[in-house]
């Protein structure tokens, strides 16, 4: 059996499905809706996102390496206006799957403002915390 293709013409004819360009039905992965304003989601996301690191120390290694590459993805959705080819270029699998990643992202930073990671321990770790087998 042959599966349905993921893209389909507007039903008003050629000329206007031309002009309009392929639109997506599905994304082809169970459970994953097709993202109706990409670029939109993902610069809201990304400014969230950038947001929260400005509350974390600019030593942190978690900011400086979340911030580089949130960066350098923003700059990208600002550039490139065509989805199939910001895709191409973000090369992390469908725009949708790239939403779910910042929504992660952005939880992760939300949790990482309450975990710390950055400030020093409580107390020493047991001397041979790192040791296998003990």
């Amino acid at each position: 059996m042959r599966s349905p293709a993921p893209f389909a013409a507007s039903s008003e004819g050629a000329a206007s499905a031309a002009m309009a360009g392929a639109v997506r039905k599905t994304t082809g992965l169970v459970g994953l809706a097709v993202a109706e304003n990409p670029h939109e989601r993902l610069r809201i996301l990304y400014t969230k996102i950038l947001g929260v690191l400005q509350n974390i120390p600019k030593d942190a290694a978690y900011r400086k390496y979340t911030e580089q590459i949130v960066n350098e993805r923003f700059d990208l959705v600002k550039k490139e206006t065509d989805v199939q080819k910001l895709q191409e270029k973000l090369n992390s699998g469908q725009i949708e799957e790239v939403i779910v990643q910042a929504e992660n992202e952005l939880f992760l930073a939300r949790k990482m403002m309450q975990w710390k990671p950055w400030e020093p321990l409580v107390e020493e770790p047991p001397s041979n915390q790192w040791r296998w087998p003990i």
